[in-house]
């Protein structure tokens, strides 16, 4: 609760900073803002305690999500130092939107009310139709925030006609009572509940990228400016699935929404990693590596077993970090190759900075799941779990699309580490550096090391 006052009261703060012109006390002050978030959400471990009329409960796996997401936002933050350098104005606004997103993302790990998931995600994403169109010079930025607010306009006003109908049968918004109601009903609920907890599914779907609710993510990634494309990618997908495993936890997905969702992640996983194998784009080629991990993510809310909620935090924590790290290697390469996003651009890193190149390489290996890696733990953890859910074909497919996602991530390592007539001029800043390295370390740390939620 603490935190979600600090990081409100932070974002007022960050633009009155911004209107006075104090551009330089950004960034500091936004990293000792959330790293007292942290803070405070720490200290509140062991406190389970009903807050708002019983409708946010900040548990332990809440907490544990909100420190992790704020963890990945101060690690951008702290790349945001040398990203938004360049830029003489709005960059307050940049840094405060990113704090009120993140606070939408809070609620979404905490609710006990649809009307909480509902506020959680509108805060979350309000902020992001703005940062997606952050490049105002750029059309390619512009048309990213117009399709990314068009659609996901459309994806709330089912959402919202999903709460309506689940309120028209239970009579209230708490998960409690639509717990009892699904439980009730058991394996045949009553047709407005179903159609009401499938529109709910639809919205989530939405800001989790799953197939055929992604169309929006690869030209959002790649029109949107590379920090918000990074936070888009980690702390986003982290709330957005918190949220949607705490809605399946509580409602018990009668069979025929949970046959739906397992067709849908059997889509995701496929189309996620065929797609990826065409893309020449890095960024775009991101976007549709989050969409496959979209369905490996999927089998673990469809499994909804005790050791889901401790697999999801690790895989969307272990996922976050590699992705945050690769994102600060392409900005650094992208500068060296005058501007230039496509996988080529990445020839000759080797040959210019090895260190950065074989860090890369590590978070490239993770995202793969290639052994000895959190990655790997991470993905193992889900094939584990979908195995005792009964999901045995889903699984051999899943395992197969692994082995397909390794290639498309190998072209990426290959043109690092192939020689070029000119070398890049790869320019590190130490923050930027220290970012990389942090992530790099952190997923061979945590592949050996697996994390697991008590």
């Amino acid at each position: 609760m603490s935190a979600l006052i600090l990081t409100s009261v932070l974002g007022v703060l960050l633009l009155y900073l911004g209107v006075f012109g104090q551009k330089r006390l950004l960034a500091p002050v936004a990293v000792l803002g959330l790293l007292g978030a942290i803070g405070v959400s720490a200290t509140g471990w062991w406190m389970d305690v009903p807050l708002f009329a019983h409708m946010v409960r900040f548990d332990n796996a809440a907490a544990a999500f909100n420190m992790a997401m704020t963890g990945l936002t101060i690690l951008l933050f702290l790349f945001g130092v040398d990203y938004y350098a360049r830029m003489e104005r709005d960059v307050a606004e940049h840094y405060a939107l990113m704090v009120f997103s993140l606070t939408g993302a809070f609620l979404l790990t905490s609710y006990t009310n649809l009307l909480v998931l509902f506020l959680g995600i509108e805060v979350l994403s309000i902020p992001l139709y703005i940062l997606a169109g952050g490049k105002k010079s750029s059309y390619r930025s512009g048309e990213a925030s117009f399709k990314y607010f068009l659609l996901g306009s459309f994806a709330t006003a089912l959402f919202l006609m999903g709460i309506a109908l689940v309120y028209g049968v239970t009579a209230s918004f708490d998960l409690g009572r639509i717990q009892e109601v699904a439980m009730a009903q058991g394996a045949a609920p009553t047709p407005l509940f179903l159609l009401g907890l499938f529109f709910i599914a639809i919205g989530l779907s939405f800001k989790v990228a799953a197939v055929p609710f992604h169309f929006w993510s690869p030209d959002v990634y790649e029109g949107a400016p590379t920090l918000v494309t990074a936070f888009m990618a980690t702390v986003v997908k982290m709330a957005a699935f918190a949220g949607f495993l705490r809605l399946v936890q509580f409602t018990a997905l009668p069979p025929t929404l949970a046959t739906a969702l397992l067709v849908m992640t059997v889509l995701t996983l496929f189309i996620g990693n065929i797609v990826a194998l065409r893309q020449t784009n890095f960024k775009r080629l991101m976007a549709y590596s989050s969409v496959a991990h979209t369905g490996f993510l999927l089998l673990v809310v469809l499994g909804n077993t005790a050791a889901s909620t401790s697999t999801l935090f690790y895989y969307t924590f272990t996922y976050g970090l590699a992705t945050v790290g690769l994102f600060v290697v392409m900005t650094l390469v992208k500068r060296a190759a005058n501007g230039s996003e496509e996988v080529r651009s990445f020839r000759g890193l080797y040959q210019a900075r090895p260190w950065l190149a074989i860090t890369a390489l590590l978070l490239l290996l993770s995202l793969a799941g290639i052994p000895l890696t959190a990655g790997f733990v991470a993905k193992y953890q889900v094939f584990l779990l979908a195995l005792q859910a009964g999901f045995l074909k889903t699984t051999v497919l899943a395992v197969a699309m692994a082995l397909v996602g390794i290639a498309y991530y190998i072209v990426v390592v290959r043109e690092a580490f192939t020689a070029d007539e000119q070398p890049l001029e790869v320019q590190v800043t130490p923050l930027n550096g220290l970012v990389v390295l942090l992530c790099g370390i952190a997923v061979v740390a945590l592949g050996v090391w697996p994390i697991q939620l008590p």
